[in-house]
Order: structure tokens, then C-alpha cells, then sequence
């Protein structure tokens, strides 16, 4: 007899590629895994996975049933809700958002999704935009909040649009002094710029940008921390481009007036096509506010 957890078992290994990471994901030991998908195959009577090589590839029987089990989990998790109530679920969800997010308003989300989902299994990670991405393919992560950016790989998968990220060159008290009226895109190059981390949006627009108006910066320090920045900022050390809702309320921050303008980050909650996920992706639509928290 085919049960849940064996289908489950085997769609995470499809997944994953691996019994070991099915089985970290769904906090059991490898050898359960190995359990269930042989229980599986006997109950079949044919081999999903062809264990010949060091990674476990679906067998072309196997190929068929896949998909079909993905549609059976996402259908037995609706029918759930459905009986039941949103306390039902208790599984894992691992969400992943940017520092910003972390910064503004992730503190306000993660008690409204334990409160929607008393018995969730929350696994939250902080990272860069393209690392997201990344275990967000790897099926690490079941949604990410980061910037909306082209990835071909993420084309055509379930989203929705959040409030853009504003924001501004700024500096300290200091150099606020000697710098008056519009900065032209010259000027912002010829002064020490503090850049989030190298990979990261924000820093790419900043290059580019500049390079299209046919400059490089003299100077750069690049950090993975914008709170960092923005100290550094504030003590004199140069410009940053940071998020302006945000660090226009820090102290001793200032904004530059420039002509060379940059659209905002267009922010959005992306998640796999799954019940739990999208109450969790409207969730965050209702929360997301960039702006400084009041204390």
C-alpha cells in the first residue's frame, strides 16, 4: 500500500537530488528515506530512482509519477485547510528575505505567519537577493522576499508584487557642509563610495549606473552589512546609496542631491505553487512597509 510519507519521500529526493537532503529536509535520517522509497517501489513493483551511479536519477517509469505525486501533496495540504483549519499545518516552511526586510518589516511577518499557522515549523534565512535565488531553486527555501530581477529560472513562477525599495545617495553632517546644490554624476564618482556587498543589486546599480554616464568610482569599500555602512557613512568615511524610508530617520544621515537618478528596487514575494506558501505570500504583501520601525 502506497502511503503519504513514502510519496513524500520520493518527490524530495526528485527535488533535491539526493536521499540526504530529502531527509534533512523533512527532519528524518537517510536510512528512513531509503526506507520508504524502497516500501514505494515494492508497492509498485518497479524502481523510481536508479541507484547505479553516486547520485540517484529517476528511472523513465519513475518520470511519470513525479509530477503526479507533487499535484497529490499540494492537493492533500488543500484538503486539509479545507477540513480542518490554518492551525492544522505543522510542517516545515523555510523562508528567506533580504537584510531590508529583515530590517523593517520581517519582525512584524513572522508573528503574523505563527499566528495564521500556530503549528508551522518556521525556518527563516537573511541573505543577498541572488543566494536566495539560488536555494529558492535548489528548493531549499519555499519563498523568498527579495528584489523582482530578470532570472530566466525564475520566469513563470508564482508571485506577487510588493512596495519598491526608495533609495537615496546620502552622507554624513561633515560632508553635507561642503556639498551643496545638485551633484553631477563626476562628482558622485570622484568621492569615497560605501557599497553593499559585491553580487548584491544594489551594488551592480551603483556600478553600472556610473558607467553609463561614463564614470568609475575612485574609491569603493564594500560591505555585507547596511547598518555597517551607514555608521561608516555617518562618521565621515563617504557616500552610500542606501534605502532612504529607512536611513533618512538614522541620525546624522543626510541625502545628496544628484541628476543621476535610479529607479527603485521593485520588491516581491515569490514562492512555489503551493497552498501554504501563497497564504504566507499574501501575508507579506499585507505587511511590507520599508520604513524605519517606530521604537
Amino acid at each position: 500500500m502506497v502511503t503519504l510519507k513514502q510519496i513524500e519521500a520520493a518527490h524530495w529526493v526528485e527535488k533535491l537530488g539526493s536521499f540526504h537532503a530529502a531527509a534533512e529536509r523533512l527532519n528524518t535520517t537517510q536510512s528512513t528515506i531509503s526506507k520508504r522509497i524502497q516500501e514505494l517501489e515494492h508497492s509498485l513493483g518497479f524502481p523510481i530512482f536508479d541507484r547505479s551511479n553516486r547520485t540517484s536519477q529517476v528511472t523513465l517509469k519513475g518520470r511519470g509519477l513525479l509530477a503526479d505525486f507533487a499535484a497529490m501533496l499540494n492537493l492533500h495540504r488543500k484538503i486539509e485547510h479545507s477540513a480542518k483549519n490554518d492551525t492544522s499545518y505543522s510542517g516545515y516552511f523555510h523562508l528567506g528575505a533580504t537584510e531590508m526586510v529583515a530590517l523593517t518589516w520581517l519582525p512584524k511577518l513572522i508573528p503574523a505567519i505563527t499566528a495564521r499557522f500556530p503549528n508551522i515549523n518556521l525556518r527563516t534565512s537573511i541573505n543577498l537577493t541572488h543566494e536566495l535565488q539560488d536555494k529558492f531553486r535548489d528548493y531549499k527555501l519555499d519563498l523568498i522576499l527579495c528584489p523582482l530581477t530578470h532570472a530566466e529560472s525564475l520566469a513563470g513562477l508564482p508571485s506577487l508584487p510588493l512596495p519598491a525599495l526608495e533609495s537615496a545617495w546620502m552622507c554624513g553632517d561633515e560632508l553635507t557642509a561642503s556639498r551643496r546644490g545638485v551633484l553631477s554624476p563626476e562628482e558622485i564618482a570622484s568621492l569615497p563610495i560605501l557599497t553593499y556587498a559585491e553580487g548584491s543589486l544594489l551594488h551592480q546599480r551603483v556600478v553600472k549606473t556610473l558607467a553609463e554616464h561614463g564614470f568609475a568610482a575612485r574609491q569603493t569599500i564594500s560591505c555585507s552589512s547596511m547598518i555597517a555602512i551607514a555608521e561608516l557613512v555617518r562618521g565621515g568615511l563617504g557616500i552610500a546609496y542606501l534605502p532612504r524610508d529607512y536611513f533618512q530617520a538614522h541620525g546624522g544621515l543626510n541625502i545628496l542631491h544628484t541628476n543621476m537618478t535610479m529607479r527603485p528596487l521593485q520588491y516581491a514575494a515569490i514562492y512555489r505553487d503551493d497552498f501554504i506558501a501563497s497564504q504566507i505570500a499574501e501575508l507579506a504583501q499585507e505587511f511590507c512597509d520599508f520604513s524605519r520601525p517606530s521604537l
